[in-house]
């Protein structure tokens, strides 16, 4: 054994030297090596979205399969995942459809509305702010100025839409929509095969991990990954059905108000409270402006104070149901995480900040009590 010792050692030390060497390498040419990975996932996009698909769906289908399964009779025992997957994509598919053919078109009809009649809001407003300055009224300030410029990027931005470079780069995208359909039905075969084998992928994957680390490691990594998967499958779905809610009643009061674009308006701040703190702070003020420019100071200071108590009940009674014992993160985690990922990531960043941030606080806490449980183990005298 003891020379087993000397050679084992010697081995690790030359592994050591090889991975610092990789190392440098890969920083030595990190472009390229971005540049490669970056390559790998645009090849890979349709197996991550049915990754993704598979595992926004799996516990609707496996809800539905243990029902299933709990009714009596060999076709619904044999049936039963089979059966749980086609209500599944069905209904998704049904209301995709819905979406597409109801929702979509009158939103996009509001938004090419709103952008066609800006300007002219904008040449309204200030012509109202030019005679309350004439008044004597925000004489000291520089409101008007900071609209007639405005105003200039907005005629600039239209002008440019008609170019034929938009032209072109519209018909671009038409070809690219039509790869990405392809994508699409790819995505969500491999998705169905993902559900419907299931177990036999974990097997696999824990076999494959096997070869590199102990039972215990394995059956450790899984149960991490089951937390993991938890938190992020909450959270998701938590900050979907949030923002369906606060979607749905600021577009109500918006109509009640005779806000225009009142549903366009809704859903957008309902879509943009998904990213904590920034995006209910970025609707509010789009949504006052809008009211400010359409109608008049009242009614934007009335839509003010309906939005601002909607988002104060939003924050202190429904997310925190609803979101937040998925997460439990301290607000001062959740600025960090949007911070610190937000600007690594971009856009991405900030939507999954708050769950990878949560996701590192258990590890770091499960890290802290096995500390301190071995510490606790050390201390304690044998009796």
């Amino acid at each position: 054994m003891d020379k087993i010792k000397p050679s084992k050692r010697w081995l690790w030390y030359f592994s050591l030297a090889a991975a610092l060497i990789i190392v440098f390498k890969l920083c030595d040419n990190i472009g390229q090596v971005f540049g490669t990975i970056g390559l790998v996932i645009r090849i890979l996009t349709p197996f991550v979205a049915g990754l993704m698909i598979a595992f926004l769906l799996h516990k609707p289908s496996l809800w539905l399969e243990k029902r299933f399964l709990r009714l009596k009779g060999r076709f619904w025992q044999g049936a039963s995942r089979p059966l749980s997957l086609t209500i599944v994509y069905l209904t998704v598919l049904g209301v995709l459809a819905l979406l597409i053919s109801l929702v979509l078109p009158h939103l996009v009809t509001s938004l090419i509305d709103l952008f066609k009649k800006l300007p002219g809001l904008l040449n309204e407003a200030i012509a109202r702010l030019e005679t309350m300055k004439t008044s004597g009224l925000l004489e000291n300030l520089h409101v008007t100025e900071w609209l007639d410029g405005l105003y200039e990027s907005l005629v600039q931005a239209s002008s440019q839409l008609i170019s034929a470079e938009n032209v072109m780069n519209a018909l671009r995208g038409v070809l690219n929509f039509t790869t990405s359909i392809v994508d699409i039905v790819i995505a969500i075969i491999v998705s169905v095969y993902m559900l419907a084998g299931r177990e036999h992928l974990t097997c696999e994957a824990k076999a494959v991990c096997g070869l590199f680390m102990t039972g215990e490691r394995v059956n450790t990594l899984t149960d991490y990954g089951r937390k993991t998967a938890a938190i992020f499958y909450n959270y998701f779905y938590g900050a979907l059905l949030d923002a369906l809610v606060v979607g749905v009643v600021v577009s109500i009061g918006l109509s009640v108000f005779r806000v225009p674009y009142a549903v366009l308006l809704g859903l957008s701040l309902g879509l943009l409270n998904m990213i904590p703190y920034f995006g209910a702070i970025i609707g509010c003020i789009g949504i006052v402006l809008v009211t400010l420019l359409t109608n008049n100071i009242y009614a934007a200071i009335g839509v003010a104070i309906f939005v601002i108590v909607v988002q104060q009940v939003d924050a202190n009674i429904i997310q925190p149901r609803v979101v937040g014992s998925s997460v439990g993160l301290r607000p001062i985690y959740v600025l960090l995480a949007i911070t610190l990922f937000g600007g690594l990531f971009g856009f991405w960043g900030i939507f999954l900040g708050v769950p990878i941030m949560a996701v590192i606080q258990m590890f770091v806490k499960d890290a802290i009590a096995y500390k301190r449980e071995k510490q606790a183990k050390k201390n304690t005298p044998i009796e």
